[in-house]
């Protein structure tokens, strides 16, 4: 949760677009597919300016930043995204470069919900990783996967009242970075949460929107458990301050205390 600024990231970024031809450049160049069965296109293109992709899907929208890992995620359900590419003109304005339709068809919902993107970046040689495999080499099901990965994150990691003060809106997580430092802010948080429950198999979405006793922007988890085919809410960025201050917590939160404005 942040103590003195929202976390804005992109998801509130307005994308002034400027209608251009694509220069004879064919978008699928653009635009790998090749793991579109499991809910994710990666973006490739290259440029010295500032690249952003907008994912749409009827009225939905989300925007990116391409930095880095640009695997993105096609987290809305089966049917027809377009997807366009954009390229910094000045400011907040961006010009389109290419525009496609992909039409996902997945083989399981929930694949999307196990994929390395952009915001949860995660690979088998990361610490983060290995920690979560050591947590749970024991663990019986679901639940006792999410519970030990639960209790590590609250009890280990600290909420970063500094580094909420000036986090830039394109900021993007690391979570080997925030393993090491073992402090965060709320996208931290949940960012490393995912990341180590989808290395386990464990389908976990990354939540942006509101808590009811929260005033800033906010960031939190819902995770899948298979053998009771639920989805649980956990807030391991909340139940960490409670547990700085000896307060008792729970893991699974009412999902009612919650608004939900964006899930990756």
């Amino acid at each position: 949760m942040s103590k003195k600024r929202r976390i804005i990231s992109l998801l509130t970024m307005i994308l002034t677009l400027f209608t251009l031809s694509v220069n004879g450049q064919a978008t699928s160049a653009y635009i790998d597919k090749s793991k579109v069965d499991n809910g994710v296109i990666n973006v490739n293109y290259n440029s010295s300016k500032s690249v952003a992709v907008r994912v749409s899907k009827g009225n939905t929208n989300y925007d990116y930043i391409l930095n880095g890992n640009n695997t993105i995620p096609l987290q809305s359900g089966d049917g027809d995204y377009i997807i366009s590419i954009l390229e910094n003109v000045e400011g907040k304005k961006f010009k389109q470069i290419a525009k496609e339709t992909v039409t996902l068809k997945a083989l399981n919902p929930n694949e999307v919900y196990l994929q390395s993107i952009q915001m949860i970046n995660w690979n088998n040689e990361m610490n983060a990783i290995k920690k979560a495999k050591e947590l749970t080499k024991n663990a019986k099901n679901d639940k006792e996967k999410a519970t030990a990965i639960y209790n590590y994150i609250v009890n280990t990691i600290s909420y970063d009242n500094d580094k909420a003060s000036r986090t830039s809106s394109n900021y993007i997580p690391n979570i080997d970075s925030t393993l090491k430092a073992q402090k965060g802010i709320c996208y931290d948080y949940a960012s490393l949460t995912a990341s180590m429950l989808r290395s386990v198999n464990v389908p976990t979405k990354l939540i942006m929107g509101y808590k009811n006793d929260i005033k800033e922007y906010h960031a939190w988890n819902q995770v899948y458990l298979q053998d009771t085919n639920e989805w649980i809410t956990i807030d391991t960025t909340y139940d960490a301050g409670l547990k700085n201050g000896n307060t008792k917590v729970t893991m699974i939160k009412d999902i009612k205390e919650y608004k939900i404005e964006k899930q990756y």
